[in-house]
């Protein structure tokens, strides 16, 4: 008997074309578009809702156009909020493309501007960051590569691609939790779980070492085996089942955004490429097309590759530096590495005037909205950055030879406070790309 997530039949020799020498190419395979299509739709709605949401909440103003000074990229200095309106103009905009990916109107080119827009308003501000909205600009990426269905079908190589950036993010992530913290000391989630013994009918339970390590063993587990339970047929309706009951379990201990339902949402790429139209919904009526219509080209080809060395490289391009990432966090944007660190930190700007040989302190709010300095007093990157924007704050004053250190202790995954930043280093004369080697001390 069929069922949702049972695998497709084989496509019949009509809808595969014979290249010269009568083998089969692969990158010509079609399937079914359901699944295709529905991952389409849910991408839209997501990311429309999402948009609507940051309106509605008022994060446009709060986050984009509020603050004097934004904590940017290295190297990104000249991205800036626009206008009001036409800040207003582009979230809202941006909503639109989610509305019409999920319509399926010019998706690759939606997608492609929705990519661009998406990136550029995360960019603006580095204490934005969210691993999400990362996976947002991937999975765009791909909607606007990969070709889209005609006839009802699409290449077996798009559905594929969709599945292959949802695996990057599990099983890389599961491999960032292979660490002495997370198995060893059930850290940080011994010291999150401790702090929720108010919720309802569990929180008691919560506090139990025993329940942090229990949680901290699944989640390293489900992380790196999940992709396999989906992808095998028999298990896959009860992997999918654990998936939904364990991002609703991380919604409701942890303050995630929408991250759990963006992954219960787009994980049924996994499921048989007509699943749709098993539970019942419209089947894409197929007609006869032109293989080569949809077929990949090597341009499409190209890129994949290459967005598939991205995702390989980002994430353990911390291997390469110096330093516990866990501790310096070099490397650690783009790379998956989610809920692996817990860190309570106090930092005092101290600004020298060399000519006047007079030293003062200056707290990072002359600088920052308080949103911001939450954010970026517990990441070595943006304590730095802060550090250059307060030095720019004060050269008018004191001349352009002002001097900015920090004393920054910080406590981390449960640990006693330790100091963290070399408080002789000036680092207003760093760069703001400078390896945490060159300011950050070595972790204990």
């Amino acid at each position: 008997m069929l069922t949702a997530t049972a695998e497709p039949t084989i496509d019949s020799p009509a809808v595969l074309e014979r290249p010269p020498g009568g083998r089969v190419a692969q990158l010509d395979r079609t399937v079914p578009a359901a699944s295709f299509v529905a991952f389409r739709v849910a991408f839209g709605l997501l990311v429309a809702v999402g948009q609507v949401r940051f309106v509605v909440r008022g994060w446009v103003d709060e986050f984009y156009l509020a603050p004097s000074n934004h904590l940017t990229y290295p190297g990104l200095d000249w991205v800036r909020p626009l206008p009001p309106v036409l800040m207003y103009a582009t979230v809202l905009g941006l909503g639109v493309l989610g509305v019409l990916i999920a319509c399926g109107v010019c998706t690759r080119a939606c997608a492609a501007l929705f990519a661009v827009g998406f990136g550029y308003c995360e960019l603006i501000d580095a204490a934005l960051y969210l691993n999400h909205y990362w996976f947002l600009t991937l999975a765009a990426a791909v909607l606007a590569i990969v070709p889209g269905p005609v006839g009802g079908r699409v290449p077996d190589l798009s559905v594929w691609a969709l599945r292959g950036q949802l695996a990057v993010v599990y099983v890389v992530a599961g491999i960032a939790k292979l660490n002495g913290d997370w198995l060893l000391r059930a850290e940080p989630l011994r010291t999150w779980l401790a702090a929720r013994t108010d919720r309802p009918i569990i929180g008691p339970w919560l506090d139990e070492p025993l329940v942090a390590f229990a949680f901290s063993w699944t989640g390293a587990l489900f992380d790196l085996t999940i992709v396999a339970w989906l992808l095998w047929q028999r298990s896959r309706p009860l992997a999918y089942a654990v998936l939904v009951v364990f991002h609703l379990a991380t919604a409701m201990l942890f303050q995630i955004g929408m991250f759990p339902w963006v992954m219960i949402a787009l994980t049924p790429i996994f499921f048989a490429v007509d699943w749709p139209a098993r539970l019942g919904f419209p089947r894409p009526k197929e007609r006869n097309a032109d293989v080569r219509a949809s077929r990949p080209s090597r341009v499409v080809v190209i890129a994949l590759v290459a967005l598939a060395v991205m995702n390989i490289v980002l994430p353990f391009r911390h291997v390469a530096a110096d330093g516990n990432v866990r501790w310096n966090d070099d490397g650690y944007l783009l790379s998956w590495r989610v809920m692996l660190t817990e860190r309570a930190a106090h930092v005092v700007y101290r600004v020298t005037d060399p000519s006047a040989g007079s030293t003062f302190e200056v707290e990072p709010q002359l600088v920052l909205e308080p949103w911001q300095v939450s954010a970026a007093m517990v990441r070595p990157d943006l304590i730095l950055t802060t550090a250059h924007l307060v030095a720019d704050e004060l050269r008018p004053l004191l001349g352009d030879d002002v001097e900015v250190r920090v004393d920054a202790f910080v406590a981390w995954n449960g640990r006693l406070r330790e100091r963290w930043i070399d408080g002789d280093v000036d680092l207003a004369r760093l760069d703001c790309d400078a390896p945490a080697s060159e300011y950050v001390l070595e972790a204990p």
